[in-house]
């Protein structure tokens, strides 16, 4: 879910219709919903607010939608780890993080309204959550056991 401050809508990927419902929420109705052709299952959702971009997982075919909130058009498929579930978007490096609950990690850069895939690497069994803090651009992913069996919090540091 997101909210546009913009435009005063909710964005809601709707998981058992593979469609984005766009929210009024000065009067609570659905406004308009946008088809997601090539997506099985849309699970997760990050909003470029520059570029007014959303991004959208698909976990059941391991597929990430890039639609534009202008044209509401999807403009782009890109496969990713299986069973992607949460992302975020860091603004200020164009970079996009996608956490699967696999365990996989891809990292999408985002240039001229263009997502490329730029990384793709398994961090730990179970890594399906991903922060991002903005001013640092360090990434975190909570993992439900290290080396040793304990819960943790994996850090890593922007590549670039």
């Amino acid at each position: 879910m997101y909210y546009d401050t913009t435009t005063g809508q909710m964005l809601v990927d709707v998981q058992a219709r593979n469609e984005l419902a766009v929210i009024a929420t000065a009067t609570n109705t659905v406004v308009r919903r946008v088809a997601l052709p090539g997506c099985d299952h849309d699970h997760g959702l990050s909003v470029d607010t520059t570029d007014r971009l959303a991004f959208i997982a698909c976990d059941a075919n391991a597929t990430l939608l890039t639609v534009d909130l202008n044209t509401w058009q999807v403009l782009d498929h890109r496969p990713v780890g299986q069973d992607p579930d949460v992302l975020d978007f860091d603004p200020a490096a164009g970079r996009l993080y996608l956490a699967a609950e696999s365990g996989w990690l891809t990292t999408v850069d985002v240039h001229n309204r263009k997502p490329a895939v730029t990384g793709s690497s398994h961090l730990a069994d179970g890594t399906h959550v991903v922060a991002v803090d903005p001013t640092t651009h360090h990434s975190y992913y909570p993992v439900p056991s290290d080396a040793h069996g304990r819960p943790a919090l994996l850090v890593l540091e922007p590549t670039r």
